[in-house]
């Protein structure tokens, strides 16, 4: 009996080794690696400072400024421009008037105090010509002559949607 057992284990052995035996062919190949890489939202101006600077507005008056916006991320973004006073007379900025537009498509018309233009898209690499109309109105009070006010704009870049 001990025989018939230790044969009964030998031969299922075997055969589990006849059957492993088998060979099957296999291949690999290994794909170089790919980098993944975030995208980003980066605009510049020209010029960099000071773009909508006025030495004499008269009321009735409009002057003409131009502010060129690049997109110099990787993603379209889309900017909007705001404005806020800095230093100088509240009363004289907010009689200022502004006019935004970009290749004849107006983008904000209004007080300079609440200035929030329509969102612009750029695609990566493109250029925004924008042209702004700064004036001060005819009926403005005498008081304001001789007033200034210093105007930062802002422009706000977010990846197009």
């Amino acid at each position: 009996m001990f025989k018939r057992a230790l044969f009964s284990i030998v031969g299922a052995l075997a055969a589990l080794s006849i059957g492993a035996a088998g060979a099957y062919f296999t291949a690999q190949v290994q794909v170089a690696d790919s980098v993944i890489r975030a995208g980003a939202v980066a605009v510049s101006t020209v010029p960099t400072s000071a773009p909508l600077s006025v030495n004499a507005l008269a009321p009735g008056e409009t002057a003409v400024r131009p502010l060129a916006i690049v997109n110099d991320g990787s993603l379209p973004s889309d900017v909007v421009v705001t404005a806020k006073k800095s230093s100088g007379i509240t009363d004289f900025y907010n009689a200022l008037t502004v006019r935004v537009s970009a290749n004849d498509t107006e983008l904000y018309n209004g007080p300079m105090s609440a200035l929030k233009s329509a969102p612009l898209r750029l695609d990566p690499g493109a250029r925004g010509d924008l042209r702004f109309e700064i004036g001060l109105p005819a009926e403005s009070a005498n008081t304001l002559a001789s007033d200034y006010a210093k105007v930062s704009l802002y422009i706000d870049a977010e990846q197009a949607h």
